[in-house]
């Protein structure tokens, strides 16, 4: 029963002539152990099933209310058609579905039917149409539009058909028209017609959903424990159920976002029913049993529960633990208030079922919290300044402006105004009260910047387990430290805003990178953040993708595979050229081990201070080194004097005892320095790890380097390669290849995860945020 009322749902919501229904009916069988045959079989049955009803309900339009073939705002020859051709479907499966040589023609993957079970399958489908088409009538009904029964089942039959054949999911829109044109030939109301259709869609569309949404888990399709995700991809690799995609996806990604406009629906609900005057005869009711004090308080607790409904629902879309046991006090307490300020049984009946589907979702409420300063919040936020702000303004309209706040001490059972004054007061304090909360008790993770012993722990774990190739900028101490379950993994990252920006792969073993990943995930997510991967190795692809995420490539790292490394041949002749003219013009190459002395630190300092005021440029940090003492000493220093005087210098990044790779980091040089300085620094040191019996040797990253070289490449990377071809004015990225070049280097891709559906915009531009602040701001909580 629960996989049947999944299977209708998500088939009347999304359509596509009962494809998406008996595909989530065929895994369900096949999960419960049917054989795949006979799952085939029984569930092409039921979608072959379901429209006998709507054709016998043809056949009986047909033959006693042909006349309204002219209704509608087809043509009649097109109607009497379309009519025809379904009202013949019911007997053709009666003459099929048997034991003959046409059910073994056409219908042999389907079970053989006798004549009482095909007759009996018609009766069901005739009813199970005629109880939707009384679905409609009394929801036209409640709206205002009073109909025959037998008219409406008619008219119902017409649209419903033509909604059929047109092949759009729900028929939405189709059916619609169909019954305005069809109705208005009846005199009703079109704004009645309206709200009535408007009814029946929610009533039996969205609910259904809802529940599904709840129902899902647990049954054989997702069994406890189950992802959604595991059945998507199911439907995807089965080339005949990959159109049920699309509905659960929204189950999964959405049944919570789904709770929590409800949520936010149920809040407005409250206000405009605190806008409107109840019913004349509830409130005389009430008037004999309520004094009116406690009415007034009834009226202004309904407007205030309103209103943190709104706010509230903003944690029941981030599935926050705490979002969950406040919202259903709340709706509960909504449902009594409404029946005590005025009889209100629609709202209150509203509040009820929204509580009941809250309450088999809690297992959803799982987080800690989310991001205040985020695109979405603050997007949820407006949505409920716009509401309060409407709510005013509909005041206005009722009551008028100038007269709305004149009685605001004033009350009378009739003086509607003043108390509707009294509610936007409420609604303005509440808000702010809930904003003021929120701001100040939003969980958040508990973390701290490490100091020098934290720094010697990571130091310590890079040894024994593993680091990467950004490892070393940890000891800048601008980034937090993030430790896997198992602690066999370690992540370095920042904050900024709503965004997690690890920097690099994880430090782990190649066997933990998985694990580690997926709790760096969960870790964020628990607090309704976004994890965020700077600057990853193509080598590792597979992980970030299989976890979620998107994957942009930022430019490539230049790398000289050092024992094939050689200043012999044509190739490294410009390198042979730069030494010999640094021995004629006395440069002289040095690698400095720590400590240093106080006057070493000073040259290098005069250097560093020389350079950053020829750029124009501060220090820089996160992905980036920065000239600071206690982070320099990390590591040795090559420096470069030309006649004992200090000209450049490069920091070494610390390899922690591994000796698979080395590279530079922090690079400053004075504004006189001779042509091909760099040069002899970098042949030097890449002579001096090679001797050291390095593997390999960075040489940093080229950004944009080839990014979107293929036409086939993602959007986003194509337009990353105009600046790379167009961009040179401002950065020079081709340069900077070419120079890499001249060492004869193997290049490797660099990519940014993100998780996919972010604002790539918004990741980057904290991604940058972060690298501009410093250390020092980091520090400081930049």
């Amino acid at each position: 029963m629960r996989t049947a009322w999944v299977a209708s749902a998500l088939n009347n919501l999304i359509g596509f002539s009962g494809m998406t229904g008996s595909g989530v009916r065929y895994l369900g069988l096949t999960k419960a152990g049917v054989p795949p045959a006979k799952a085939v079989g029984s569930a092409a049955l039921v979608v072959l099933s379901m429209p006998l009803g709507l054709a016998v309900l043809a056949t009986i339009l047909l033959s006693v209310r042909p006349e309204m073939l002219h209704w509608s705002s087809v043509p009649a020859p097109l109607a009497l058609g379309v009519l025809g051709a379904v009202g013949l479907y019911w007997p053709l499966f009666v003459l099929v579905a048997g034991h003959g040589p046409l059910h073994r023609r056409w219908l042999a993957d389907t079970p053989t039917l006798g004549v009482a079970q095909r007759l009996l399958l018609v009766l069901v489908s005739t009813l199970d149409w005629v109880a939707l088409g009384g679905l409609l009538w009394l929801c036209l009904q409640a709206a205002g539009v009073v109909l025959p029964l037998g008219t409406l089942l008619m008219a119902f039959t017409l649209a419903m058909t033509l909604g059929l054949v047109s092949m759009v999911p729900g028929a939405l829109g189709v059916f619609e028209g169909a019954m305005l044109f069809i109705l208005a030939r009846t005199g009703a109301d079109p704004a009645a017609l309206v709200a009535g259709l408007l009814m029946f869609r929610v009533a039996y569309y969205f609910v259904p959903f809802l529940f599904a949404a709840q129902l899902l888990p647990g049954t054989p399709l997702l069994p406890d424990g189950g992802r959604i995700e595991d059945l998507v991809e199911r439907f995807r690799t089965n080339p005949v159920l990959r159109l049920g995609r699309i509905p659960l996806q929204l189950l999964g990604h959405l049944s919570t976002q789904i709770l929590a406009y409800a949520t936010f629906a149920a809040g407005v609900v409250l206000l405009l029913s605190a806008a409107f005057p109840g019913v004349a005869e509830r409130l005389e009711v009430i008037d004999r049993f309520v004094p009116l004090l406690a009415l007034e308080g009834f009226h202004l607790s309904s407007v205030i529960v309103g209103t943190l409904l709104l706010g509230l629902s903003r944690g029941i879309g981030a599935g926050m633990r705490g979002a969950y046991h406040g919202p259903q006090i709340l709706l509960l307490s909504g449902a009594i208030l409404s029946l005590l300020k005025g009889i209100d049984i629609e709202v209150a009946a509203l509040l009820l079922m929204l509580s009941v589907l809250l309450r088999a979702n809690r297992a959803s409420f799982d987080r800690r919290g989310y991001a205040l300063a985020s695109a979405r919040n603050l997007r949820w936020l407006a949505g409920i300044v716009s509401t309060l702000s409407a709510a005013a303004v509909l005041g206005g309209v009722l009551y008028g402006a100038g007269t709305l706040l004149d009685h605001l001490d004033q009350m009378g059972l009739h003086l509607h105004s003043a108390r509707y004054a009294r509610a936007l007061l409420g609604m303005t304090v509440t808000f702010l009260a809930w904003l003021a909360w929120t701001w100040y008790s939003m969980p958040a993770p508990a973390v701290e910047l490490p100091d020098r012993s934290a720094l010697r722990r990571a130091a310590d774990f890079y040894g024994r387990v593993g680091r990467t190739r950004y490892s070393y900028l940890t000891m800048l101490g601008d980034k937090y430290l993030f430790h896997s379950p198992s602690g066999r993994g370690l992540v370095q990252y920042g904050m900024r805003r709503g965004h997690l920006v690890a920097l690099g792969d994880p430090a782990c073993a190649e066997s933990d990178l998985r694990e580690t990943l997926h709790a760096f995930r969960a870790f964020a997510d628990d607090y309704g953040l976004t994890p965020v991967f700077y600057q990853v190795e193509e080598t590792h692809l597979h992980h970030y993708h299989e976890a979620g995420f998107h994957l942009l490539k930022l430019g490539e790292t230049a790398r000289v595979h050092l024992p094939g490394f050689s200043l012999k041949g044509r190739k490294a002749e410009n390198l042979r050229t730069v030494l010999n003219r640094a021995r004629r013009t006395e440069m002289r190459f040095e690698l400095l081990s720590q400590p240093l002395d106080a006057s070493l630190w000073a040259e290098l300092r005069s250097v560093s201070d020389a350079w950053l005021a020829e750029k124009h440029l501060s220090e820089l940090g996160f992905s980036l080194g920065s000239f600071r003492r206690d982070f320099l000493e990390w590591g040795s220093i090559a420096l470069v004097r030309q006649s004992g005087r200090p000209i450049a210098f490069a920091s070494i990044a610390q390899d922690f005892g591994h000796r698979d790779e080395t590279g530079i980091d922090l690079m400053r040089h004075v504004p006189d320095t001779p042509n091909g300085t760099m040069d002899f620094l970098f042949t030097n040191l890449i002579l001096h790890a090679q001797a050291a019996g390095y593997t390999w040797f960075d040489l940093g990253m080229a950004p944009l380097s080839g990014v979107g070289r293929s036409p086939w490449s993602p959007r986003d990377e194509r337009v990353l390669k105009l600046a790379y071809e167009l961009g040179n004015r401002f950065y020079n990225y081709k340069g900077l290849r070419q120079y890499k070049e001249k060492f004869n280097p193997s290049w490797c891709g660099m990519y940014l995860a993100y998780p996919r559906g972010r604002p790539l915009p918004v990741v980057l531009m904290d991604v940058m945020a972060l690298i501009a602040r410093g250390p020092k701001a980091a520090r400081a909580g930049g």
